[in-house]
């Protein structure tokens, strides 16, 4: 299956350090991927994409619809091990799974944390109610000369993401990308989104940019402590 074939090479999008990191969830982790090579200079490590959609990064998580995640997620451990992987950040869309509690973030952290590794979640990032481009045809028909919109969801869910991280780093994409409960959606005329929530190559870069960790100071860090 899949999953035995994955690759590590395959799924390195970033190369040439010594720090390795595994970048681990659904689409809305897939959906950094384009904009890691652009800020290769601030990350300063190898990142390995290992991503499913509708798959969060809970080792517990079962869906019907996704029989295959559990086992995707179990094999996380696996390659982390094997590979020696020091760092992982979590991302997922969160919004899409509170109604089972976040409990089982918490845990996945915590084994983590009893291997030796150190752990970054980045929260929910902005969802829109439909596709950017449709909401920008409307504001010109509208004239209105504003490329942010309100984000179709609960501003606080980060609030209520974070309380399962502890021991981890947590990131809140909001505070970087939003202002008020709104959002921008494109930046000097080009979308940052492709849909109502992933971004574009151009909105993955200027996301990471702005609160990706420095992977590589976060190391020396580590190793004084």
């Amino acid at each position: 299956s899949r999953i035995e074939s994955w690759n590590i090479e395959d799924c390195t999008r970033t190369r040439g350090f010594p720090t390795t990191v595994l970048l681990w969830g659904d689409s809305f982790a897939a959906h950094y991927v384009s904009g890691l090579d652009a800020n290769i200079n601030q990350l300063q490590a190898n990142i390995v994409e290992y991503t499913y959609a509708g798959c969060p990064p809970i080792l517990t998580y079962f869906s019907y619809a996704r029989p295959d995640c559990m086992r995707f997620n179990q094999q996380a451990l696996k390659v982390i091990q094997d590979a020696g992987i020091k760092t992982v950040v979590l991302s997922g869309r969160w919004t899409d799974y509170e109604a089972r509690s976040f409990d089982g973030l918490q845990q996945t952290i915590d084994t983590l944390r009893g291997r030796g590794v150190r752990v970054f979640v980045i929260g929910q990032s902005p969802q829109f109610i439909t596709d950017v481009r449709k909401i920008a045809f409307f504001a010109k028909r509208e004239n209105l000369d504003d490329t942010s919109w309100p984000m179709a969801m609960d501003p606080d869910i980060n609030n209520r993401v974070r309380a399962f991280t502890k021991g981890a780093t947590f990131i809140d994409p909001l505070n970087f990308l939003c202002s008020a409960g709104r959002c921008s959606y494109a930046d000097a005329g080009q979308f940052l989104y492709f849909d109502y929530g992933h971004f574009s190559s151009i909105g993955a870069a200027l996301a990471v940019s702005k609160y990706w960790p420095a992977f590589a100071a976060d190391d020396a860090l580590a190793t004084t402590e």
